[in-house]
C-alpha cells in the first residue's frame, strides 16, 4: 500500500464533490460505486429514539450492505431493529451483554463484505450526504477518513479537557499535527479493508492503538469537513453521560498507544 510521509495531508475534497454534498444530494455514480464496495457498520446499544433515523440516512447511500452490532440492549433498540425491513442488505449481530464502547467495531469489520468500511454510532443522526463524504474520500486514496474535529474557541483551552488533549498529543507524536484532536474514536469515521488488513483489524476495539499504528505505516488519514449536526436535548444528555464514563477509558486507550509508540521506538 502506497502511503504519504508524515506530516503530509490526505487527497483534498475535489470541489465537485462538496457541491454535490452542499445540494444535499448523492450522486448516481456514487450510489452505485456504494452498491458494490461500501459496508456500513453501526454500533447500538441503548439507542431506541435514533436507530430508526440512523438505518434511513445509511439507506440512501445505497450500500452492499449494512451490518448492525447490537450489544447490551435493554430497550427496544433490538426490536426496532429487526422490525425494520425497508432495506434487503440489513445484517444483524446481536449480543445480550455490552461489548464495551468499541469492540462491535471489531466484530462489524470481520463480518464486512465490502472494500470501504463506513462506522456509525446509532445515538447520532448524521444526514447521508454527510456520511457520503467519508465514502467519497476512501474512493479516491484516502485510507481513513476522520470527522475534521471543531476548532477550539480561542478563549477556551483545550486542557480542559484530557480526552481531547490526549488526541492532540498522540497526532503531533506521530508528526500529523494538522490532525488536531481528529480521531478514530470519533464516528463517524470510514477506512478502507487494505488499510484495515494494514493496521490488523483486531486493533480497531482500541482506535487510539489503531490511528497510532496508522500513523506510524503513513497510511494515508485525512480529516472529513463536515456539518455540524444538530443534537436533541435528549440526545446531547446521553452523549454526556456516555462521555463521563468512557473517559477514563479513553485515556487507557492514548496511554497504551504511546506505549505501542514507545516500544517500537526503542526497537528502531
Amino acid at each position: 500500500m502506497n502511503g504519504v510521509p508524515n506530516g503530509k495531508k490526505g487527497p483534498k475534497e475535489p470541489a465537485k464533490g462538496r457541491k454535490v454534498a452542499k445540494n444535499g444530494r448523492i450522486s448516481d455514480v456514487d450510489k452505485l460505486e456504494n452498491q458494490d464496495r461500501l459496508s456500513i457498520i453501526i454500533g447500538v446499544e441503548q439507542d431506541e429514539d435514533t436507530i430508526v433515523k440512523v438505518l434511513k440516512q445509511a439507506e440512501k447511500l445505497c450500500p452492499l450492505e449494512i451490518v448492525v452490532v447490537v450489544h447490551g440492549s435493554h430497550d427496544r433498540s433490538l426490536e426496532h431493529v429487526l422490525a425494520y425491513s425497508a432495506s434487503p442488505v440489513l445484517r444483524v449481530f446481536a449480543y445480550p451483554y455490552a461489548l464495551g464502547e468499541d469492540v462491535w467495531r471489531a466484530i462489524g469489520a470481520r463480518e464486512a463484505a465490502g472494500d470501504v468500511w463506513l462506522f456509525l454510532g446509532a445515538e447520532q443522526i448524521v444526514a447521508a450526504q454527510q456520511l457520503q463524504l467519508f465514502v467519497r474520500s476512501c474512493y479516491r486514496g484516502t485510507d481513513i477518513a476522520l470527522r475534521q474535529a471543531h476548532a477550539f474557541p480561542a478563549s477556551e483551552k483545550i486542557g480542559q479537557d484530557p480526552v481531547e488533549l490526549a488526541k492532540c498529543f498522540l497526532n503531533n507524536l506521530l508528526e500529523r499535527s494538522e490532525l488536531g484532536s481528529s480521531s478514530m474514536g470519533d464516528l463517524p469515521f470510514a477506512m478502507t479493508r487494505e488499510a484495515a488488513a494494514s493496521i490488523g483489524a483486531h486493533h480497531l476495539f482500541v482506535p487510539a492503538v489503531a490511528q497510532a499504528i496508522a500513523l506510524q505505516k503513513e497510511l494515508r488519514v485525512t480529516p472529513v469537513r463536515t456539518a455540524k449536526e444538530r443534537v436533541s436535548a435528549k440526545a446531547a444528555k446521553a452523549e454526556q453521560a456516555r462521555d463521563s464514563t468512557s473517559a477514563l477509558t479513553d485515556l487507557g486507550d492514548h496511554l497504551e498507544a504511546l506505549s505501542l509508540w514507545q516500544a517500537q521506538a526503542k526497537d528502531k
